[in-house]
């Protein structure tokens, strides 16, 4: 089947405070993202092929997943196998876009075209990470294609909902604030002639039993698990390193974040972390590394209430400082984790978004924080750089991409 997606299609819902749901997604233009992020990384001279050891990804299809897989294979050397859990192709499917699959499948699809033309085995195998069968079938996978040894996880995984395997029962995460009620500042987009404006959402605190799922579906339960499965059925390596990597947030979102249920999900996979590290050391001489990140602009972003203002000032605030998820796995790989190993805070942890939280970058934000009102006309400018990030993340505004020419919807899949 010939196919034209011309035109990134979303819009905003202000009854769940202005958040975006995306309507499709260009396949062409996610792949030459992803090939653009491989050029960006390659060497003056490239490593030996399988020289940087045996990498698990898990959410390698995602934001920094995506970018530390693409790292650990043209920066380092590693052959890689990602785990993820991305809508399929499904080329029986009367709905265009399921045939084609999704941004995840494309870009993981794009990757490890390039990694595996640079002699690097590069595999995946989709499905749930927190069903143990699934981890049986890594094992496997381990054992099959990658020598039986795992050098290293790094754990990206961003899931809003899991299947609990003891229940069957879906768990989902909620972002609710603790103890009380929360208003937080979001952004309207454009209404006919109108253009975007500045909106409000008031939260309400979450339930016990939704902090209880948060924290399953967000913590670090499911890590451990993995760890334990992988460890036991002896493919980790000496020396095997895990790295987690979660976004802990900033001042401005602290009631959503940090003080919210998030946070105790966050907490929950630093403590499980810092665990792990223990145990690493003791048997295998290894290590665990709890990563926070900076806030990037991912397909999820425009999910999250309150996350496109701040993003869309974030990125006009740091200009030719914000680092996207490749800068910012670039530079954690280069600068922590050489011989020297990571340089870690008070709490032990590896903090990369130390940019975004600069004194002086986090004080023009709450400046603009509070001079933006509710009812205020939104920077255009502002709402329109983030909406073009945004818009990148499924494919659309990706340079050297014809988004008026069709593409073939079996081809592109291959």
């Amino acid at each position: 089947m010939q196919l034209s997606i011309p035109k990134f299609q979303f819009r905003f819902v202000p009854a769940l405070g202005n958040v975006i749901h995306p309507g499709n997604f260009h396949p062409v233009g996610t792949q030459r993202s992803a090939q653009a992020m491989i050029e960006r990384a390659r060497p003056e001279q490239a490593p030996v092929p399988g020289s940087g050891g045996n990498w698990l990804v898990v959410g390698g299809s995602g934001g920094f997943g995506s970018a530390a897989r693409v790292v650990l294979g043209v920066v380092r050397g590693a052959n890689t196998l990602d785990v993820s859990f991305d809508g399929q192709p499904n080329a029986e499917s009367s709905n265009k876009i399921r045939k084609i699959g999704s941004p995840g499948f494309h870009r993981s699809l794009a990757i490890e075209k390039e990694l595996r033309a640079g002699g690097l085995v590069a595999r995946s195998l989709p499905g749930d990470a927190f069903d143990p069968a699934h981890r049986a079938k890594v094992i496997a996978e381990l054992r099959e294609h990658f020598g039986g040894k795992l050098d290293g996880i790094v754990w990206a995984l961003a899931a809003p909902r899991a299947i609990d395997p003891r229940t069957g029962s879906a768990v989902s995460s909620a972002l609710r604030p603790l103890g009380g009620a929360i208003t937080i500042k979001t952004m309207a987009g454009r209404d006919g002639e109108q253009g975007p404006k500045v909106s409000t959402l008031e939260l309400t605190p979450g339930a016990p039993e939704e902090a209880i799922s948060t924290i399953y579906v967000m913590g670090g339960q499911v890590v451990s698990a993995w760890t334990d499965d992988l460890r036991e059925a002896g493919v980790l390596a000496p020396g095997f390193q895990l790295v987690t990597i979660s976004y802990r947030g900033n001042p401005l979102n602290e009631g959503t974040y940090r003080k919210g249920l998030i946070g105790l999900a966050k907490a929950d996979l630093e403590f499980h972390t810092r665990a792990i590290d223990h145990v690493l050391k003791r048997e295998l001489g290894g290590r665990a590394v709890a990563v926070e990140g900076p806030a990037v602009v991912t397909e999820a972003s425009g999910g999250i209430p309150g996350v496109p203002f701040y993003m869309a000032h974030l990125l006009d605030v740091m200009g030719d400082r914000f680092e996207d998820p490749f800068d910012s796995m670039q530079r954690m790989f280069a600068e922590h984790f050489g011989e020297a190993g990571p340089t870690l805070d008070a709490e032990g942890l590896l903090r990369m978004d130390d940019r975004e939280l600069a004194p002086e970058v986090q004080g023009e934000l709450a400046r603009r924080f509070e001079a933006s009102l509710p009812g205020q006309p939104f920077p255009e400018a502002h709402f329109d750089r983030f909406m073009t990030e945004y818009a990148k993340t499924r494919g659309f505004d990706i340079d050297g991409v014809d988004y008026d020419a069709e593409f073939d919807t079996d081809a592109v899949c291959k």
